[in-house]
């Protein structure tokens, strides 16, 4: 399927399903509003924060918290489990994991207290998704078969496929593939019998991702792909996204990174929409690496920084430790209500002996607490110094793609210099010019050129799409087209050598394929001159030529459009003949100084003022005006940032 074909029905399927629910919404509050029964009431809330879930998420925990501050002042025990349940899932889709952990087991104590076998099985698949967040798979397994032991009592089938579908992912993780497979199967054959599409859905996901792991990576994509229509078709977003995520890492391990690419571009477009930060950290990782592998460190280094970003903010150590308290607290907990049941029980002996098991409890617990507080402070130290190993080891990596980065960019530099012409070619033409040449990082979208043909100088001053690498590789096009242009094919007048470099250069970026081409271009000024006559021909591509002479600005306008880029193919650019005259002072610039912000206001330093500063300073010295010009911008700059590359290029006749 398409991007565009994804993305139109991920957006159609959101306003088509936020229409239906908006309508339900309204029903629902108007039944809570109406009613006297605080039950329908909690359950409304309840019901309306359900339907928040995959497009509010922000409403969704204001109507659950409702439900649940309502279900606590009326001490109705089954509601308050299922708000501290659904409450637990939102922080753990938001990835707060410790915040979950805390709600998960409230509800269990509660679900415990009023002895909800139901309401215990959930907590218990809940507990199990927290244990194994943090790589637990051995207390995981332990409590979803707690789970599945209660749910196969009771005969929810519907649960049933929830723990199915569990133990496989599980058991993927612990790289025990054949039970993996086999609970996924049951998962699959189980929702086909209840025909329910989510559990079908994400039987194949997971299916898809045990493959994955197995190497198989055909049938993982074949599986993924079968997954991500139905949870598409049910307005899924987490998974669908999970999926994209992993027929994306399917694909970098092919070595097909332009796929990686795509399906991680919708993953992460999802993810973003409706804040699923695990599922955006992932989509990062997978974009870096697929740029890192094509070369294109600028981008990889991009994805990278916002995967660490994420990876602080979601697993960090406040949150395992928040979990393991969390954990150590139920358990105190559950003791406490052992401790409570034994007690009444003692009052019916007599008081002595009462009082001689109340001490052996007593000491006891004692003990366990004692034990339990060492081996947390153990693992808590053991947990710390595992995740500073993991930041240091990511803070390297970071610094090595850096240096690498930073490294190929210096060699990018020095290739782009290479490529810049003599000036020496210009000075026997000019021997009074200067050039202005402030790159905005460290090579540049901006360039210079000059060459020499049957006695006469060409010259040109152009400002390719986009700075830094980007602009980089455009400008090197540019100087090789120019260079061909006049050299190989002999082609003399500024106006035709700029009607072939528009031909090259689409022909070059494949402009010519709406799909597939680029729309990158430039602008340029292009000049030839002739010392002995001193008869100048200019053509521009929307950059005009300055000429100061007798102290006003001649000004000669270009053709409005660029070279290549959205220009026709077989577009003709004007070519102007000027005689010049003694004292004439050329200059030629591009966009960056002009479109500098700056001044007291902020505002464009704009062409009137540059015309106005070139009147004041072009009877100066050529070395003087640089000086000039380059303390105007600077000044004018201020603490603001340089937000393109500058040129600007004089010469006196």
């Amino acid at each position: 399927m398409k991007k565009s074909t994804i993305l139109f029905l991920f957006y159609f399927t959101s306003i088509v399903f936020s229409i239906a629910q908006n309508s339900a919404i309204d029903s629902i509050l108007s039944l809570a509003e109406k009613s006297t029964n605080d039950t329908v009431r909690i359950v409304s809330y309840r019901k309306v924060a359900k339907l928040y879930e995959s497009v509010d998420r922000t409403k969704s925990f204001e109507y659950i918290k409702k439900a649940l501050l309502l279900a606590e002042l009326l001490r109705y025990n089954n509601e308050q489990g299922k708000c501290l349940n659904f409450l637990g899932d939102l922080y753990w889709f938001s990835g707060d994991f410790a915040a979950s952990s805390d709600n998960y087991f409230k509800a269990l104590k509660v679900y415990q207290e009023s002895k909800n076998e139901s309401g215990i099985a959930d907590c218990y698949r809940n507990i199990g998704w927290i244990y194994q967040g943090q790589k637990n798979y051995n207390l995981t397994v332990e409590y979803y078969l707690k789970s599945l032991e209660i749910n196969e009592r009771l005969g929810n089938k519907r649960e049933i496929i929830a723990n199915y579908d569990d133990l496989g992912i599980v058991h993927k993780f612990k790289k025990e593939y054949t039970k993996a497979l086999e609970y996924t199967q049951k998962t699959i054959e189980l929702a086909k019998e209840l025909k329910t599409n989510k559990g079908i859905g994400s039987g194949y996901g997971n299916l898809a991702s045990i493959y994955f792991e197995m190497g198989k990576f055909d049938l993982a994509i074949e599986n993924f792909e079968l997954s991500n229509k139905i949870h598409l078709s049910n307005s899924d977003f987490y998974n669908y996204a999970e999926g994209c995520n992993g027929i994306a890492d399917c694909f970098l391990q092919l070595k097909k990174y332009d796929k990686t690419i795509k399906y991680a571009e919708d993953a992460l477009q999802v993810a973003k929409e409706n804040k699923f930060l695990t599922v955006t950290a992932t989509s990062h990782y997978l974009l870096s690496k697929a740029y890192s592998a094509q070369k294109q460190f600028v981008p990889a280094f991009e994805h990278l920084q916002h995967f660490s970003e994420l990876q602080d903010s979601i697993y960090n150590e406040k949150n395992s430790r928040q979990i393991n308290e969390m954990s150590a607290k139920y358990e105190s907990e559950k003791k406490e209500l052992m401790i409570n049941s034994l007690e009444t029980e003692k009052e019916l002996t007599n008081e002595k002996l009462a009082q001689e098991k109340r001490f052996k409890i007593y000491l006891l617990l004692f003990c366990s607490v004692i034990i339990g507080f060492a081996f947390f402070l153990y693992k808590s130290n053991l947990q710390k110094k595992k995740a500073n190993y993991k930041l240091s080891n990511a803070y390297k990596e970071i610094e090595t793609k850096n240096k690498e980065i930073q490294d190929s960019i210096n060699y990018a530099k020095r290739i782009q210099e290479a490529m810049l012409p003599e000036v020496s070619v210009l000075q026997k033409y000019f021997p009074e010019g200067f050039g202005l040449y402030m790159p905005k990082d460290v090579v540049s979208g901006d360039f210079y050129w000059f060459n020499e043909l049957n006695g006469i100088v060409y010259f040109a001053v152009a400002d390719c799409t986009g700075h830094g690498v980007p602009g980089a590789f455009m400008s090197m096009i540019g100087i090789d087209k120019l260079n061909q242009s006049l050299i190989d094919k002999k082609i003399e007048k500024p106006g035709d050598i700029l009607s072939n470099m528009n031909v090259s250069i689409k022909n070059a970026l494949k402009q010519n394929n709406i799909q597939a081409g680029s729309k990158d271009g430039m602008d340029i000024v292009l000049c030839s001159y002739d010392k002995a006559t001193k008869i100048l021909n200019f053509s521009g591509a929307n950059r005009p030529l300055w000429i100061v002479r007798n102290n006003q600005v001649i000004e000669y306008k270009s053709d409005k459009l660029s070279i290549a880029g959205y220009t026709e193919y077989n577009q003709q650019f004007t070519n102007h003949v000027i005689q010049l005259q003694s004292a004439d002072t050329i200059y030629a610039f591009t966009d960056g100084i002009v479109d500098q912000f700056g001044g007291p206001d902020g505002k464009k330093f704009m062409s009137k003022r540059l015309k106005e500063l070139l009147v004041q300073i072009h009877q100066l010295p050529m070395h003087s005006q640089e000086l000039e010009l380059k303390k105007t911008v600077e000044d004018w700059q201020g603490k603001l940032e340089q937000i393109d590359d500058i040129l600007v290029v004089g010469m006196r006749v």
